[in-house]
């Protein structure tokens, strides 16, 4: 009888441990996810609504605006400067992610939707080691999320963690919004571009085919 009980437990705990998708990082050890979105270098954009979709089929909205700054301006050769944001700990494993954004640089809106792939799940919660500046190498995970969205809705996602290198997830392309910003409820885009945003595209094109 002990022994069936044995086994019976070791069942539990091993179905427990599975990861159907509905739970999420469990024994990983890693930070629960969380997820940004940035712009290159002075293609300034704000976030009109992000939310993701997870696997209890509840959509959380995550708050934004600003959205963060790349070091480049061109191309998506240096994803540094994403990551951050809220770690929304209630909700489950992402499955989709739905973002609408101002393009200020050009000005336009877009939105895009994306399936969040098993791969990039598991990477959320796979712990390895990492080296910081200010320590020595730590067991780390890539549970930051950051989308990018750049002009011309052209996108792409990666994750990071602390001491780690940015991992590219994949690229998309946006559609543009017809109704225009704030889907045409009578307002304007969200700011004007800065002065060092404007400096920069007096003299310089925006470099569409980069992204």
């Amino acid at each position: 009888m002990i022994q069936r009980l044995t086994v019976l437990l070791v069942l539990l705990l091993a179905l427990a441990g599975c990861d159907s998708g509905g739970s999420y990082g469990g024994a990983s050890g890693c930070p629960h996810w969380a997820i940004s979105v940035a712009a290159p270098r002075h293609m300034e954009a704000w976030v009109e609504e992000l939310y993701v979709l997870d696997a209890h089929g509840n959509w959380y909205h995550v708050p934004q605006g600003v959205v963060g700054e790349l070091r480049d301006t061109a191309g998506w050769s240096n994803l540094d400067g994403g990551g951050g944001g809220p770690r929304l700990k209630q909700a489950g494993a992402p499955m989709r992610v739905y973002v609408r954004w101002q393009s200020l640089a050009e000005p336009q809106a877009y939105a895009w939707e994306f399936e969040v792939p098993e791969a990039m799940r598991k990477t959320l919660t796979h712990r390895e080691m990492g080296k910081t500046w200010y320590g020595p190498p730590q067991m780390s995970c890539r549970s930051d999320i950051t989308v990018g969205v750049a002009p011309g809705g052209r996108t792409i996602v990666w994750v990071d963690g602390d001491g780690l290198s940015s991992q590219e997830m994949g690229r998309g392309q946006a559609t543009v919004v017809p109704e225009g910003p704030w889907l045409g409820k009578g307002k304007e885009y969200a700011y004007p571009l800065s002065d060092k945003a404007k400096q920069y595209l007096e003299t310089h094109s925006i470099p569409y085919g980069s992204w």
